[in-house]
Order: C-alpha cells, then structure tokens, then sequence
C-alpha cells in the first residue's frame, strides 16, 4: 500500500486541481452573464420593435451558445473525472498487482533467506565438524610429537650417561697410569738421591782422607824439618865444642863472648822454634779453618741439595698437581662440552619441533584464512545478492520507465542493516527511475547484511551495487 502512495497522491491533487480550474472557469462566466445585459440596457436608450427581437434573439443566441460552452465544459471535466478514475482504478489494479508481486517476492525472499540460513547452519555445522577433525588432529599430533620428544630425550640421556660413564672411566684409568707412573718416578728420584748421597759421602770421606792424608804428610814434614834442625844443632854444638878444644887456649877470654853468642843463638833458636811452632799452630789452625770451612761449604751444598731436592720434589709435585687440575679442567671441559653439545642438540631439536609446529600452524592459519576469505567472499556474494532481490522486491517501477534502464548506488549502512543513505552515483539517465531506485533501497531498510562484523566493516559498511530490474 505504501509503495503507491505517492501515484496516489499525485492523481487526487492533479483531480482538485481540475476541479478548481472548473469552478474558476464558472464563477467567470457567470459573471459576465449577469453584468452584461445592463450595459446593453444603459447603452439602449430608445429601440423599435425590430431592434428589439433582434437583440433578443442575439442574446439569445448568446446565451444558447454559453449554454453549449459550459455544456462541453462541463463534458470535458467529467471526460476528465473519468479519466482520472479510469487511471486511479488502473493505478489500483496495478497496485494491487505490485502488492501480489511483493508479497510474492517476499514469500520467495523469506523461502531464499530459509534456504540460505539452513545452508549456512550446514556450512557451520560442516565447519565445526572440520574444526574438529583439525583439533583432534593437532591433539594427536601433539602426542605424537611429546612422545617423540620423550623418547628422543630419554635417548640423550642414556647416551649422556653412557658417555659420562665412559668419561669417568678413562679418567679413572688415566689417574691410576699416572699415580703409578708418580710412583716410579718417586722412586727414581729416590734411588736417585741414595745414590747422590752415597757418591757425596763417598765424597767426602774421600776428601778427609786426603785433607787427613796432607796432615800427617805435613806433620811429617814439620817433623823432618825439626830433626834437620836438631841435626844442624847437634853439628853447630859439635862445631863449637871443636872449636873450644881447639881454641881453649887461643879463646878463653873469648869464652864468655862465645858463651853469649851461643846464648843469643840459643835464644835465636828458641824464638826460630817459637816462630815455627806458631807458624804451625796458625797453619793447623789455618787448616782448621779451612776443613771447617770445607765443612761448612759441605753442608751449605748438602743443605742446598735437600733444598734442591725439596724444591725439586715441590716441583715435581706442583707439576702433577698441575697436571691433576689441569686433567680436571680437561674432564670438566669436556662434560661441560658435552653437555653443551647434547642441550645444543635439544636446543635444536626443540627449535626443529617449534618450527614444524610454526610451519603446521602457519599452513592451518592460511588454510583457515582462505576458508574464512572464502566463506566472507560467498557470504559477501550472497548478501548482496540478497540485498538486490530485497531492494528491486521493494522497488515501484514509474509508468513511463523504459526497460534495461540502470543506476549505480552507493549505500551506507548501520551494523543492523537499516539504511543511513542511498545516493545514486551513477545515473541512468532517467531522474524518475534513478529516485525510484533510492526510494526502493530505503524501502527496504533493514538490508540483509552478514553477521561477521569484520565483513561488514570491511564491504558493506558503505558500498556501491548496481540497480538493474528485470
């Protein structure tokens, strides 16, 4: 009913219209009528009889012929009432048609909109089904990877292990050879140092006996050199005595000179023999100093020799204590090593694992976005689809539109549907078909637009379709 209200409007004014023109028309000629006869009567001052009828019969004539006029007035507006109410009552029929017609088209609409919610309720239900199967399968894939893992982790371990057994083991072997090869080297370097001691004593007795050796070589020596003298005394006292009894007589008054020279001699000789009893004490003492001096170099160079061989022995201690530490470090370079290579292994096999995970979502994700472009590409078609048939259900073609005639419209929508606007932005060339198609689509307000806000942000927020009626 409302889709013909403007039609219907637009007849029932041109019909008043009609009739108020009629009126006018009326109301003039009446006046005229009745004004006229009293100016031909102000104008007639004296008439004959003759004059007279044919002035009657002038206004009469005249009055026959405005009588005719209004009478073929009067036939035109009632040809024209019927017009009209012949055009109403087409307008009518027609309406009553296009109301069938809508109705028809919305029971289609409403038949179509049906079909499209029990396919989209297929389509989801066949989606889920899907969505699923999906999660089902990322389920026992997941499984499937964790056992892997698991499996794969406890192999490493046992490897690990293994390896740390072995490890230990070599170690073991390692500080049992080199414990004993300190042990042979320990007792090298004692045999070794009873043999250097031995050679030392041996040494040194040696050297006593050749320092006891030039002694008594020297006390025999000093020994010699005494009976010498002796024997020079006892030929000096022979000489003197030869000498006083050959000369007793000759050197009696020299007695007491030669007396006193033998005393001064005596004397000499004691001093000479005092002389070389300290020149022997100071070379004994001498030789003292100098054995002990032996001595004590003796044990400088013992004492240096232990402190050699401690240093030595420090040494060579510090070195296996080195090597120990050093053998330690290597042992826990190389668990640290290995350690580092098996999480590196782990490290990898979890990134290989993340990136088979990332690859698989990745592939789903872009499965799962071409089946969402997919599905808002059908759901975009059919919605559109579905607002042309709603629109060209709602839209009243004009009498006088021609066929194939089109119009592009660009829409702005609520998320409801309902319309904001419709502008025509290209136009058909037909004003009244291009406001016929606006009117259509406010008409059909709400539109049926997708329920994925997203979508509809995206194409039918505002959006253009072309409007073409079949």
């Amino acid at each position: 009913m409302k889709s013909f209200r403007p039609s219907f409007v637009l007849a029932v004014v041109l019909h008043i219209l009609i009739v108020l023109a009629f009126s006018i028309s009326f109301l003039t000629d009446s006046d005229t009528a009745q004004t006229a006869p009293p100016a031909d009567i102000i104008e007639a001052t004296v008439l004959d009889g003759s004059e007279i009828d044919a002035e009657a019969e002038r206004l009469k004539q005249n009055e026959e012929n405005k009588h005719q006029a209004e009478q073929q007035h009067q036939e035109q507006l009632e040809n024209a009432r019927k017009a009209e109410e012949k055009k109403l009552q087409q307008a009518k029929e027609q309406r009553v048609l296009e109301e069938q017609k809508i109705q028809e088209a919305a029971e289609k609409r409403k038949q179509q909109a049906l079909e499209e919610k029990k396919m989209q309720e297929q389509l989801a239900a066949k989606r889920k089904e899907e969505e699923k199967k999906l999660e089902e399968a990322k389920e026992r894939q997941a499984l499937e990877e964790k056992k892997a893992k698991e499996v794969a982790e406890k192999q490493k371990q046992a490897e690990l292990e293994k390896q740390k057994e072995v490890e230990k083991q070599k170690q073991l072997e390692k500080q049992k050879q080199q414990e004993v090869e300190r042990e042979a080297k320990l007792k090298e370097q004692k045999l070794a140092e009873e043999a250097r001691a031995k050679q030392q004593q041996e040494a040194e007795i040696k050297k006593l006996e050749q320092e006891k050796k030039l002694q008594e070589q020297k006390a025999l020596e000093q020994q010699k050199k005494l009976q010498e003298q002796k024997t020079e005394e006892a030929k000096r006292q022979e000489q003197a005595k030869q000498a006083e009894a050959k000369a007793k007589a000759e050197k009696e008054r020299q007695l007491a000179d030669e007396k006193a020279k033998a005393e001064k001699e005596k004397q000499a000789a004691l001093t000479a023999e005092k002389a070389r009893q300290a020149a022997e004490a100071e070379a004994k003492a001498k030789a003292d100093k100098e054995k002990q001096l032996a001595a004590e170099r003796a044990e400088k160079e013992r004492q240096a020799k232990i402190a050699a061989e401690k240093a030595e022995k420090d040494r060579q201690a510090k070195l296996a204590a080195e090597k120990a530490e050093k053998a330690e470090k290597e042992r826990l370079a190389a668990e640290a090593a290995a350690k580092a290579k098996a999480e590196q292994e782990r490290q990898a096999a979890i990134a290989a694992a993340e990136k088979a995970e990332k690859d698989r979502q990745a592939a789903e994700a872009a499965a799962a976005a071409a089946a969402k472009a997919e599905a808002d590409r059908q759901a975009s078609i059919s919605a559109k689809q579905a607002i042309a048939r709603k629109v060209e259900g709602a839209w009243t073609r004009p009498i006088n539109a021609t066929q194939g005639l089109k119009c592009t419209i660009q829409v702005k929508l609520l998320p409801s549907g309902d319309v904001m606007e419709a502008v025509v932005v290209s136009s058909s060339g037909d004003p009244i078909f291009d406001r016929s198609a606006e009117n259509a689509v406010r008409k059909a307000s709400p539109l049926p637009v997708p329920q994925d806000k997203a979508l509809f942000s995206q194409e039918f927020r505002v959006f253009t379709f072309v409007f073409k009626p079949e």
